[in-house]
């Protein structure tokens, strides 16, 4: 599979999945720990899946899609964070760095997913007058019509959202191979990781900048070892 065949069907994946979340289904499949273990069957590396799909849904295993509250884009996260790693090692990077640097790509993609879902939320409202409307009209088909644009609303907006991270994250490529002297420059990471650290503590939780902080922590040894 190329590279750009892998952007297509992952971003489609993590659609897919991001719509069980809470537009259809909600069985689970969107949590980190499954889209990326799927993801990394897609990719031919179940491995690398497991591991940041499981990485990701212990950070983010107290956050459930309940009511209005706030919550990552788990699927997204799961498919972007595998696709991130696999771009990587395939090109050579050590697993370790692949692993790293997927998994800050699912944080950074499950946080502006985050984003993404308040917008979809606000279309519903819209959706859901649509449909109460043609409900009191007596028109079932109309209001099946308006729900089913809810669900494509949510696949569409999570499918670009992973294609245009993963297209992006063919940058980390460039980065990965870059050497000064035949090692690879930690500094590099500098920015990713204090981006991670903020937006993991964004909400001011002692415990969560700790966690933080600790996975800045390994991924400087990951990096540099």
């Amino acid at each position: 599979m190329s590279e750009v065949q892998m952007i297509v069907v992952l971003s489609l994946l993590g659609g897919a999945l991001s719509v069980d979340a809470t537009a259809a289904l909600q069985v689970m499949l969107s949590q980190p720990l499954v889209a990326g273990s799927i993801a990394g069957v897609v990719v031919g590396d179940p491995v690398l899946g497991l591991v940041v799909g499981s990485t990701l849904q212990l950070i983010w295993i107290g956050v459930l899609p309940v009511g209005a509250t706030p919550f990552p884009d788990g699927a997204v996260a799961g498919s972007v964070g595998v696709g991130v790693g696999a771009i990587l090692a395939g090109s050579g990077v050590s697993e370790g760095l692949a692993v790293a640097a997927g998994t800050i790509a699912g944080l950074t993609a499950g946080v502006v997913g985050q984003s993404v879902t308040s917008h979809v939320r606000r279309l519903n409202v819209g959706y859901a007058a649509i449909a109460e409307s043609r409900a009191q009209q007596g028109d079932a088909r109309g209001v099946r019509a308006a729900v089913a644009l809810g669900v494509a609303t949510r696949f569409v907006t999570a499918s670009l959202l992973a294609a245009a991270l993963l297209t992006a994250s063919l940058l980390l490529r460039f980065l990965g191979s870059f050497t000064v002297g035949g090692v690879f420059p930690t500094v590099l990471w500098a920015a990713p990781v204090a981006a991670a650290a903020i937006t993991i503590g964004g909400k001011g939780k002692k415990e969560i900048w700790f966690l933080a902080a600790g996975f800045a922590v390994g991924l400087v040894l990951v990096v540099s070892s």
